[in-house]
């Protein structure tokens, strides 16, 4: 499960299920319950995703956009600024993500 958030916990985000990292995170050798314990910013990766599999969960109001001269989109948090997504081609999104354990059993 990978999720996201902005600074002040307005805009809160993850992954849909159906996106597919490369390379895989392998299952972490924690029990479940003490994941929460261990995650820290070690923990946080930079992904690529559609915008289709990006789940926001903030009101509209909340995300504004920001176009760059480079052609890049912005897309941050209006109360506190921080920066959610870059949006460097259409439907493309770059964002910063926390591992938080797999949600489900993997298929072999």
């Amino acid at each position: 499960m990978y999720k996201g958030n902005c600074e002040c916990q307005a805009v809160n985000f993850e992954l849909s299920d159906a996106v597919k990292v490369s390379p895989p995170v392998p299952p972490m050798a924690l029990p479940e319950e003490s994941i929460s314990e261990h995650v820290h910013d070690e923990y946080t990766l930079m992904l690529e995703a559609d915008k289709q599999h990006v789940i926001i969960d903030s009101a509209p109001s909340t995300v504004n956009t920001l176009h760059t001269a480079s052609g890049e989109t912005h897309h941050v948090c209006n109360q506190c600024g921080t920066l959610l997504f870059v949006e460097k081609s259409p439907n493309v999104l770059h964002l910063k993500v926390k591992f938080l354990g797999h949600n489900q059993c993997p298929t072999w």
